[in-house]
């Protein structure tokens, strides 16, 4: 794939793309968007002050945040360090332009952007993810299943839902100083071991709740990659959002970022916004 310095894309691979959709792993690799498109958001009210943050991953819980739309850019993408993550990583920075943003609790996103010079819609919705890129005659349905570590969650955008909670275990692991704030460190796995073994390090900011480190974990222990939360702003009573998501491997290589605007929240999306 040939990049710009600037994260635009001179040429994308068409029938690479199109045949990616047709596979249940390729629509899935698209829905990674919703881990670097929208590195959104942390709600509800800060916590009370105290000597030390909380070590109970439940008083993190997002309580706030029912709906948000924003507009991403991809700002920068290294193709080589992305496939150091996985050789899907590189899909979610395909979408290019003003890309618009939707997410209403629980679990259901819309991503409408471009793909070279031809519209494209992801949309996920539960365990189903639907695609829809006309110009190619695309219009696909994948259902993801019961496992876990393929559904699209508020984490991926660094926030803890209780949805999420209700599915995964966390161990309060210490709390650690990360550019200055006091952040609250805990180790999140999924309950069943059976169907996913992987798990994640998140370093969580009492006051916002954002997620602003987090390191995800293969099946078999290994560091896979690095998500930081960049510069975040309140954007309502109660509500943080990143400016900006970068995402580096386990060699600290960063291998891509996105930028984040014209943020709202709570607009009352209607539950047929998430339907083909």
């Amino acid at each position: 794939v040939s990049t710009s310095s600037a994260g635009g894309f001179a040429r994308c691979p068409m029938k690479e793309i199109k045949d990616m959709f047709a596979t249940k792993r390729g629509a899935w690799a698209l829905g990674l968007a919703t881990t670097a498109l929208f590195a959104l958001c942390g709600s509800a009210a800060p916590l009370r002050a105290s000597a030390e943050p909380s070590h109970n991953i439940r008083d993190y819980i997002a309580g706030r945040l029912d709906d948000f739309s924003a507009t991403m850019r991809v700002l920068d993408y290294d193709e080589r360090a992305g496939l150091k993550i996985n050789k899907d990583f590189g899909y979610t920075f395909k979408i290019r332009g003003d890309i618009r943003v939707r997410y209403k609790e629980e679990n259901k996103l819309r991503v409408d952007g471009f793909i070279g010079a031809s519209t494209a819609t992801l949309i996920v919705n539960g365990t189903k993810q639907y695609v829809n890129w006309p110009a190619f005659h695309v219009r696909s349905t994948v259902d993801v299943g019961d496992t876990p570590g393929k559904r699209k969650t508020l984490l991926d955008v660094g926030m803890v839902s209780a949805g999420y909670l209700a599915y995964t275990e966390s161990e309060f692991k210490r709390v650690q100083a990360y550019k200055g704030v006091e952040c609250a460190v805990f180790r999140i796995s999924y309950r069943d071991k059976a169907l996913d073994t992987s798990h994640r390090m998140v370093w969580i900011d009492p006051k916002t709740k954002i997620t602003l480190k987090r390191e995800e974990y293969s099946q078999e222990g290994k560091l896979m990659s690095t998500y930081y939360y960049v510069d975040p702003k309140p954007v309502a009573a109660g509500i943080w959002f990143p400016s900006k998501i970068e995402v580096y491997n386990n060699l600290n290589q960063k291998a891509g970022s996105t930028a984040y605007t014209g943020v709202k929240t709570n607009v009352g999306l209607e539950d047929d916004v998430f339907q083909l």
